[in-house]
């Protein structure tokens, strides 16, 4: 469990999975519950609905940039990488919420090539600058 919260070390594109794919998945039920739960106030429903989703995602963002910064490292690049990824989309996203809706698209794109780059490239093989190799969940033959 201590390795969830880890920034240290690297993990493989099957664990990265098994963390951020769940992470994102409480994180959108969180806020649909939100959404729910406020449709009914017309005042407050707006603001309640974003310090809402501001804390769900406070709690999901250590292990979901943990596990970015994990994964970063198997593939021999330093996690600033994912915080430039997760930065871009988020920043691109509220764009489009606030000034363009066409902007959301560029958001998208950050994340598709997100998760091409973690969830389907292999890492490096052999040890690299940040440690020894990720076991591969699978293991392969």
């Amino acid at each position: 469990m201590a390795g969830l919260f880890s920034f240290k070390g690297r993990i493989g594109r099957h664990a990265y999975l098994l963390v951020t794919v769940p992470l994102a998945f409480v994180y959108l039920v969180w806020i649909a519950w939100w959404l729910f739960a406020t449709s009914s106030f017309d005042d407050e429903g707006p603001a309640k609905i974003f310090r809402m989703s501001a804390i769900g995602w406070v709690v999901c963002a250590w292990p979901y940039l943990a596990a970015g910064f994990k994964r970063c490292h198997d593939r021999g690049k330093s996690g600033l990488w994912y915080v430039g990824w997760t930065a871009g989309c988020l920043g691109f996203w509220i764009a489009a919420i606030m000034v363009q809706p066409l902007l959301a698209w560029l958001g998208n794109l950050i994340a598709l090539w997100t998760l091409v780059e973690m969830g389907f490239i292999k890492g490096t093989p052999g040890p690299n600058r940040f440690g020894p190799p990720a076991d591969e969940w699978p293991p392969q033959a």
